[in-house]
């Protein structure tokens, strides 16, 4: 068989193996190649220490870390004279442990060329990569190693890629992909309803947080529409005799209709206000909390957002002027006031009142920044905020891969590829602009 042959046999026999989610291969005929992505099977009870703001010891029990990414890429010449190339890439493993692996997959090559290696590759960073780092039951986030760090004059691979900036972010990152984790467990295991004793699968169920009840949407859908209905607003409980947990906001809102769980939060909200006459509410549609307000003025104050506003008009607070501010003037009274000298801004404060026009430049400096700090998707026009991580980007709606300084979009095969080669106008900047955070850069140096 020709090199061609067998790499198609190859990406054939792997994608029958293995699902979408696991792998996803390329359709560049001309570079075949492909994303794995490696699920480690860590032990019951893994945990992860760290530390707290006050420095004491906490641990976090996780099910799930983050997968190993293997992207690779099929030169025209493999299996018969080169090997794939690749690059591995983890949150959670550092830049010695990534390296290890990556010489672990030189040596399955050497062993076997000039066989196809990728599934060899694959079933041994799935099953064996957990024993072959020799990686316990605890992940230590709390004491980095940073005087063996500079005895040390070991060189990384530059295949390995620890895919994280700062140290300081790991452990948030690692909480929130376990908790997505388990919800998508959740979502394909089967439970028994104990009301319909119907077998449903988890996206069609619910389970009450306190407790872990599990019931399906259906059944809770009636219950809490009932509820509602008769003003119960206090009595979604769970259905299980004798226990008192009760059924989050957002599952309420999950389950019956817009029109119905509007009237649930009225309704949750009066039951605590219902004598209390001297009420608003703050117009805000982010906030929305009770304000007491002096039934002798029309100005009220919200102790949660500090927004001031006319309680009649529910406007900001304009003082004597009459309540007559547009929503599409707020731009135009920004730039009054900036621009305006002392004189102009008095005026202006006389006639709209200092909390309007505090509205009007907070709105417009938001969209500014907006502007000047988000950046569109080359392949679907999504606004992606940069948060944290290297500056190779994966779009969460349509899952493209693009550069964060220039914008161009990567392949699918091999999307650092972008940044380690020499001819790139982007070579060597994967982290470049990337704020590495408060920590002393002794205390980084193991994690990159």
């Amino acid at each position: 068989m020709t090199d061609t042959e067998q790499q198609e046999d190859e990406l054939l026999a792997l994608t029958s193996i293995y699902d979408e989610t696991v792998l996803s291969v390329s359709d560049d005929t001309e570079e075949p190649g492909g994303q794995f992505l490696v699920s480690s099977h860590i032990p019951e009870n893994f945990s992860i220490k760290s530390l707290s703001k006050d420095n004491k010891i906490e641990e976090h029990v996780v099910k799930n870390l983050p997968p190993i990414s293997l992207n690779f890429q099929l030169p025209k010449d493999y299996p018969s004279v080169n090997p794939p190339q690749f690059t591995l890439s983890c949150k959670w493993l550092n830049r010695k442990q990534l390296t290890n692996l990556c010489l672990r997959l030189d040596e399955i090559w050497e062993e076997n060329k000039p066989c196809v290696v990728v599934f060899l590759w694959t079933s041994f960073l799935q099953d064996e990569s957990y024993e072959f780092l020799g990686l316990s039951d605890t992940l230590d986030l709390t004491m980095p190693q940073s005087i063996e760090r500079k005895q040390s004059t070991e060189k990384y691979d530059p295949r390995a890629i620890q895919d994280i900036a700062s140290q300081n972010r790991l452990l948030a990152t690692l909480i929130d992909y376990d908790k997505q984790a388990k919800q998508i467990e959740f979502d394909r295991s089967l439970f028994e309803c104990k009301v319909c004793f119907c077998d449903r699968t988890g996206s069609q169920c619910i389970n009450f947080y306190e407790c872990g009840h599990v019931y399906c949407k259906e059944c809770m859908k009636e219950y809490f529409t009932v509820q509602i209905g008769e003003g119960n607003v206090n009595g979604l409980y769970c259905p299980e005799d004798k226990c008192e947990s009760q059924a989050h906001q957002s599952q309420v809102k999950e389950l019956v209709p817009p029109e119905l769980y509007t009237k649930y939060d009225k309704l949750l909200l009066q039951t605590g206000l219902d004598t209390m006459l001297d009420i608003a509410y703050c117009p805000r549609p982010s906030c929305q909390q009770p304000v007491i307000m002096d039934k002798e003025m029309s100005m009220a104050s919200c102790a949660s957002c500090c927004f001031v506003f006319c309680t009649l008009c529910k406007l900001s607070y304009h003082g004597l002027s009459p309540c007559r501010i547009k929503a599409d003037g707020l731009r135009k009274l920004k730039d009054e006031w900036l621009n305006g000298d002392e004189a102009t801004r008095k005026l202006l404060e006389k006639k709209y009142g200092k909390a309007a026009i505090q509205q009007a430049v907070e709105e417009s400096c938001s969209n500014e920044w907006l502007n000047s700090f988000a950046k569109k998707c080359p392949n679907c026009g999504a606004q992606i905020q940069k948060i944290d991580g290297c500056n190779k980007m994966t779009c969460m709606k349509c899952r493209a891969h693009f550069c964060w300084i220039c914008n161009a979009f990567l392949a699918k095969a091999n999307p650092y590829s972008h940044f380690s080669e020499m001819g790139s106008k982007c070579f060597n900047r994967l982290f470049e602009g990337v704020d590495m955070g408060d920590d002393d850069d002794d205390d980084w140096d193991q994690w990159i």
